[in-house]
Protein backbone atom coordinates (compact mmCIF):
# COMPACT_ATOMS: atom_id res chain seq x y z
CA UNK A 1 0.00 0.00 0.00
CA UNK A 2 1.22 3.62 -0.79
CA UNK A 3 -0.06 6.33 0.41
CA UNK A 4 -2.17 8.08 3.42
CA UNK A 5 -5.78 8.24 2.79
CA UNK A 6 -7.74 10.67 4.86
CA UNK A 7 -7.67 10.39 8.42
CA UNK A 8 -4.10 9.30 7.88
CA UNK A 9 -4.43 5.30 7.06
CA UNK A 10 -2.51 3.85 4.37
CA UNK A 11 -4.31 2.93 0.70
CA UNK A 12 -3.43 1.06 -2.32
CA UNK A 13 -2.78 3.25 -5.30
CA UNK A 14 -5.45 4.34 -7.83
CA UNK A 15 -3.91 2.54 -10.40
CA UNK A 16 -4.94 -0.82 -8.42
CA UNK A 17 -8.86 -0.35 -7.32
CA UNK A 18 -11.84 -0.52 -9.63
CA UNK A 19 -13.70 2.65 -10.75
CA UNK A 20 -16.60 1.39 -8.30
CA UNK A 21 -14.08 1.54 -5.42
CA UNK A 22 -12.96 5.05 -6.68
CA UNK A 23 -16.21 6.23 -5.66
CA UNK A 24 -16.36 4.86 -2.08
CA UNK A 25 -13.08 6.45 -2.02
CA UNK A 26 -14.22 9.51 -2.83
CA UNK A 27 -17.41 8.80 -0.04
CA UNK A 28 -15.15 7.84 2.67
CA UNK A 29 -12.83 10.69 1.97
CA UNK A 30 -15.72 13.48 2.32
CA UNK A 31 -14.87 17.03 2.52
CA UNK A 32 -14.78 18.70 5.96
CA UNK A 33 -16.30 21.76 4.85
CA UNK A 34 -19.55 22.38 6.47
CA UNK A 35 -22.38 20.41 4.58
CA UNK A 36 -23.46 22.83 1.79
CA UNK A 37 -23.21 22.59 -2.23
CA UNK A 38 -20.68 24.86 -2.96
CA UNK A 39 -22.51 26.10 -5.88
CA UNK A 40 -25.53 27.17 -4.88
CA UNK A 41 -25.94 26.65 -1.14
CA UNK A 42 -28.47 24.11 -0.60
CA UNK A 43 -28.16 21.80 2.24
CA UNK A 44 -30.56 18.85 0.74
CA UNK A 45 -29.35 15.96 -1.63
CA UNK A 46 -25.83 16.72 -1.13
CA UNK A 47 -22.94 14.50 -2.77
CA UNK A 48 -19.15 14.70 -3.49
CA UNK A 49 -17.72 15.94 -6.07
CA UNK A 50 -14.76 15.89 -8.02
CA UNK A 51 -13.36 19.68 -8.70
CA UNK A 52 -11.70 18.41 -11.79
CA UNK A 53 -13.93 16.05 -13.45
CA UNK A 54 -11.84 13.14 -12.51
CA UNK A 55 -13.24 10.48 -10.39
CA UNK A 56 -10.00 8.94 -10.38
CA UNK A 57 -8.58 11.92 -8.96
CA UNK A 58 -9.65 11.32 -4.75
CA UNK A 59 -7.35 13.85 -3.16
CA UNK A 60 -9.02 15.64 -0.44
CA UNK A 61 -7.99 19.14 -2.01
CA UNK A 62 -10.18 17.52 -5.30
CA UNK A 63 -13.08 16.96 -3.00
CA UNK A 64 -16.18 19.07 -2.74
CA UNK A 65 -20.38 19.40 -1.60
CA UNK A 66 -22.33 19.85 -4.31
CA UNK A 67 -26.15 18.79 -4.40
CA UNK A 68 -27.38 16.32 -7.43
CA UNK A 69 -28.66 19.19 -9.36
CA UNK A 70 -25.66 20.84 -9.91
CA UNK A 71 -23.52 17.82 -9.58
CA UNK A 72 -25.74 16.69 -12.82
CA UNK A 73 -25.79 19.62 -14.82
CA UNK A 74 -22.18 20.48 -14.14
CA UNK A 75 -21.17 16.71 -14.94
CA UNK A 76 -23.45 17.30 -18.40
CA UNK A 77 -21.35 20.60 -19.03
CA UNK A 78 -17.89 18.84 -18.06
CA UNK A 79 -18.67 15.61 -20.61
CA UNK A 80 -19.91 17.77 -23.27
CA UNK A 81 -16.61 19.84 -23.14
CA UNK A 82 -14.70 16.57 -22.61
CA UNK A 83 -13.24 17.39 -19.70
CA UNK A 84 -12.26 15.11 -16.85
CA UNK A 85 -12.90 11.21 -16.44
CA UNK A 86 -15.76 9.70 -15.32
CA UNK A 87 -15.90 6.08 -13.80
CA UNK A 88 -17.43 3.06 -15.86
CA UNK A 89 -19.68 1.47 -13.99
CA UNK A 90 -19.49 -2.19 -14.43
CA UNK A 91 -22.89 -4.28 -14.40
CA UNK A 92 -22.11 -7.48 -16.24
CA UNK A 93 -25.65 -8.60 -16.82
CA UNK A 94 -25.53 -12.16 -18.65
CA UNK A 95 -22.49 -13.76 -19.41
CA UNK A 96 -23.63 -16.19 -21.55
CA UNK A 97 -26.62 -17.15 -23.50
CA UNK A 98 -27.91 -19.71 -21.13
CA UNK A 99 -28.08 -16.78 -18.76
CA UNK A 100 -29.47 -14.52 -21.07
CA UNK A 101 -32.35 -16.93 -21.75
CA UNK A 102 -32.99 -17.85 -18.13
CA UNK A 103 -33.25 -14.61 -17.03
CA UNK A 104 -36.06 -13.73 -20.08
CA UNK A 105 -37.46 -16.82 -19.13
CA UNK A 106 -37.99 -16.20 -15.48
CA UNK A 107 -38.75 -12.36 -16.11
CA UNK A 108 -42.26 -11.20 -15.69
CA UNK A 109 -42.73 -7.91 -18.10
CA UNK A 110 -43.85 -4.85 -16.64
CA UNK A 111 -42.03 -6.44 -12.91
CA UNK A 112 -38.63 -5.58 -11.11
CA UNK A 113 -37.33 -8.29 -10.62
CA UNK A 114 -33.91 -10.45 -10.78
CA UNK A 115 -34.86 -11.95 -14.73
CA UNK A 116 -35.04 -8.18 -15.63
CA UNK A 117 -32.53 -6.77 -13.91
CA UNK A 118 -30.05 -9.31 -15.56
CA UNK A 119 -31.61 -8.59 -19.01
CA UNK A 120 -31.31 -4.51 -18.80
CA UNK A 121 -27.88 -4.84 -17.37
CA UNK A 122 -26.50 -6.72 -20.81
CA UNK A 123 -24.42 -4.51 -22.40
CA UNK A 124 -26.76 -3.81 -25.93
CA UNK A 125 -24.15 -5.44 -28.05
CA UNK A 126 -24.01 -8.23 -26.25
CA UNK A 127 -28.26 -8.63 -26.08
CA UNK A 128 -27.83 -8.18 -29.71
CA UNK A 129 -25.32 -11.12 -30.52
CA UNK A 130 -28.08 -13.19 -28.11
CA UNK A 131 -30.89 -12.50 -30.05
CA UNK A 132 -29.06 -13.56 -32.92
CA UNK A 133 -28.56 -16.71 -32.24
CA UNK A 134 -32.01 -17.52 -30.61
CA UNK A 135 -33.23 -16.45 -33.72
CA UNK A 136 -30.86 -18.57 -35.48
CA UNK A 137 -31.33 -21.35 -33.76
CA UNK A 138 -35.36 -20.93 -34.23
CA UNK A 139 -34.87 -20.66 -37.77
CA UNK A 140 -32.81 -23.80 -37.68
CA UNK A 141 -35.40 -25.59 -35.71
CA UNK A 142 -38.27 -24.53 -37.82
CA UNK A 143 -39.61 -22.37 -34.49
CA UNK A 144 -39.57 -18.43 -35.88
CA UNK A 145 -43.04 -17.56 -37.27
CA UNK A 146 -41.47 -16.31 -40.17
CA UNK A 147 -40.46 -19.91 -41.71
CA UNK A 148 -43.95 -21.16 -41.80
Amino acid sequence: MTGPACGGRWRKPSTAITDRAHRYRAQACIPPDPHRCELCGSTRFLVVDHRDGNEWNDAPENLRWLCKACNTRLGLRMAHAGVGRRTRQFNPGAETLAEYVEAALSHRRGEHDAGGRIIHETPPERRSRFAKEIWRRRRAHGTDRRSS
